[in-house]
């Protein structure tokens, strides 16, 4: 893998509107026409919106090692998964967004099953960024391993996905360094949301409309963060009862881990 100078795209840039021209030829097929249109999804993940805001966070995160560190994780990610080799870019974090501050600790991350984003703050505890490298870097194992195309993916897939890669973190950090949501709810919730909530549901894809990003994020009436929850607690049974770890299922289909739990 490669870790992206990030930094010198913001050393030449001048506003968030001119990285397109750097993240272009890793988006296969796009065009300058789709250029608006990747940052906006980039910025909905986590991307800075703030100019001022991203060249002090990106300044800091140099100093401080960040780049070395990721460089670092990569290495020992690959090993631990035979992962594959996918460029990483590392991009501040929109601090200004309150939920990334409190439900993400200040930190995102986007995985392609070609590329890897990581959006950061300045002041991160290296372990924090080890967190969210694993996630993603978990991401990018899982997709390349599952016997389904990513744009065929439905809602079980997507909190298995998303379940997994939190595991992954657990397993390899502890409890500390998970994503506060997956200490929400108890396992009695859990299962009355999976039941209530999310099981009607599995067949859903993300294209069918606002009710998938609903349910996955626990917007509207839905419980916070809900999918993600949901696909943390079936996952993190599944794995127990069979004592297996996170490698051993990289190819599993979503429908095995549900098997408990129907």
């Amino acid at each position: 893998m490669s870790i992206a100078s990030t930094y010198e795209w913001l050393e030449q840039a001048s506003s968030v509107r001119e990285l397109p021209s750097f993240l272009l030829p890793y988006f296969k097929g796009a065009s300058k026409a789709d250029a608006a249109a990747i940052v906006s999804h980039l910025q909905i993940h986590g991307l800075f919106r703030s100019w001022t805001d991203g060249e002090r966070t990106m300044k800091q995160l140099k100093e401080n090692g960040a780049f070395q560190h990721v460089r670092r994780e990569e290495q020992l990610l690959c090993k631990r998964w035979n992962g594959p080799d996918v460029p990483i870019f590392i991009l501040p974090v929109d601090e200004r967004n309150r939920k990334i501050r409190v439900e993400f600790g200040s930190k995102s991350g986007l995985a392609f099953s070609d590329k890897l984003f990581l959006f950061l703050s300045a002041d991160l505890p290296r372990s924090s960024i080890s967190a969210i490298m694993t996630h993603e870097y978990n991401h990018v194992c899982r997709l390349e391993n599952m016997p389904k195309e990513e744009k065929k993916m439905t809602l079980l897939d997507t909190i298995i996905l998303e379940g997994l890669a939190e595991y992954a973190v657990f397993e390899r950090l502890g409890e500390a360094e998970t994503a506060a949501w997956t200490s929400y709810y108890s396992e009695k919730q859990l299962r009355h949301f999976q039941d209530r909530f999310v099981k009607p549901h599995f067949d859903l894809r993300r294209h069918d409309g606002r009710l998938f990003s609903n349910i996955l994020f626990g917007k509207g009436h839905y419980p916070d963060m809900l999918g993600y929850a949901v696909g943390y607690s079936i996952v993190k049974k599944y794995l127990s009862a069979r004592k297996l770890k996170v490698a051993d299922v990289l190819a599993f289909p979503s429908e095995d881990f549900i098997k408990l739990s129907l």
